[in-house]
């Protein structure tokens, strides 16, 4: 081969290694893979006493939740974990076999829980996380061993959890209803353990009341029912001071529930709850706890805030011009987080933009009465729904329709509402 072909050669293979420089230049590189890094994680923390019924709570929970259901998400969890729950509800649903076993002293159980929903692409997406933390009742009620760092742990969590969940045994309530001293005492006792560490952190806080089906016949209204139980409450002073004395910058409510629902179990003789062998399970709100969670969270930053600085924040969102409503409503969210002393999210944009957009819901439910303000609300929100992307807009969904769940209970149980604004 002469010099004149090797030089020629040289200069076809120059030029296609240009002209494939040049193609890939003009191509667009491919967008980043969204991963589930950053998602918004709420950190709930969950105390009772044993046999109140945490394990069942959360057997039925997850069962109910893990499919659609007719609600717009649902809830996914790691394989384990997911193997773990179902062999739980197993156990529940077989009439031949033994409830499952409580949670021991040492053996704290956390699930994590991912929020999932359709954008409007079709598209799944994980929009937030929820960790869930059961410790065992035992370790309210009896000290560890010397030297155990247990209950410091669980003061840790506690603080930094974003949210409580106190399970209320009802069949205690029904014991005390009854005038048995037994559950007045067992109740008292659990109240008082759970109450003394809850005081001390201003975190949302759900009572929830398990074994609802037992205590079906002492109102024939069950907002009346409910209204028995929250005075038999109040009888305990920690509960009371709770309501009475954190209600204005907390949000506390109270929510009945039942794992299996009236016609699948009864008290024996012994006063053990016992399966029947055609029982029929109906769970009733046992999604609630779980869906107040975020909306809880959210209203309790509200609830800190100066209202004034609030009004000014959404009257500087109103004047902005160069950013787009979606970076608007995060810089509206990271705002609201530095001004509820609430540092944790701070920096991330996702959770920002969630409180941004959840505060504006918030703002326009509750000021219903003020029509401009509210038309005014709406045309940002509808605004940011045009530049904001769809995992955003699925995320905004899913918080609605939480927001939902909790305005439909306290329509329909008015009780439930301890603290907070209704």
């Amino acid at each position: 081969m002469d010099v004149f072909t090797l030089a020629l050669l040289a200069l076809v293979v120059v030029a296609v290694v240009l002209l494939v420089r040049r193609r890939r230049a003009a191509r667009p590189a491919p967008p980043p893979p969204r991963g589930d890094d950053g998602v918004p994680t709420f950190r709930v923390v969950t105390l009772g006493p044993r046999g109140s019924g945490k394990t069942l709570l959360l057997a039925s929970m997850y069962h109910q939740m893990q499919t659609w259901g007719g609600r717009g998400y649902f809830l996914s969890a790691p394989r384990e974990q997911v193997a773990l729950l179902n062999q739980w509800f197993t156990e529940v649903e077989d009439p031949g076999r033994d409830w499952p076993a409580g949670t021991v002293t040492a053996d704290t159980r956390e699930f994590t829980f991912d929020v999932r929903t359709r954008g409007g692409s079709g598209a799944l997406h994980t929009v937030l996380k929820l960790r869930y933390l059961d410790y065992a009742g035992t370790l309210l009620t009896q000290p560890p061993e010397p030297g155990s760092t247990l209950w410091k742990d669980l003061d840790d969590r506690i603080e930094g959890a974003d949210a409580l969940i106190a399970v209320i045994d009802g069949h205690r309530v029904r014991q005390w209803l009854d005038g048995r001293r037994e559950g007045q005492m067992g109740l008292q006792h659990a109240l008082t353990a759970m109450i003394s560490r809850m005081l001390v952190v201003e975190k949302p806080v759900t009572f929830v009341i398990t074994k609802w089906d037992l205590l079906r016949d002492v109102d024939a209204d069950e907002d009346g029912r409910l209204r028995t139980v929250r005075k038999l409450l109040m009888t305990n002073q920690g509960f009371r001071d709770l309501v009475q004395e954190h209600s204005a910058r907390r949000v506390v409510r109270i929510v009945p529930v039942s794992a299996v629902g009236p016609a699948f179990a009864e008290l024996d003789e012994t006063g053990a709850m016992t399966k029947l062998p055609d029982g029929l399970l109906e769970p009733t709100n046992v999604d609630v706890p779980l869906a107040a969670v975020v909306p809880d969270v959210f209203e309790q930053i509200m609830l800190r805030l100066d209202q004034a600085k609030l009004a000014a924040e959404f009257s500087r969102l109103r004047r902005q011009t160069r950013r787009s409503p979606g970076e608007a409503f995060a810089e509206l969210g990271a705002t609201l987080i530095r001004s509820g002393n609430r540092v944790i999210g701070a920096l991330n944009p996702l959770y920002s933009s969630l409180v941004g957009l959840a505060a504006a819901d918030l703002i326009r439910r509750q000021d219903q009465a003020a029509a401009s303000h509210d038309a005014h609300v709406a045309r940002l929100l509808d605004e940011a729904e045009a530049h904001i992307e769809e995992f955003q807009l699925a995320q905004r969904k899913v918080v609605r329709e939480f927001r939902s769940r909790v305005d439909v209970l306290e329509g329909r149980l008015a009780s439930s509402r301890l603290g907070g604004t209704p």
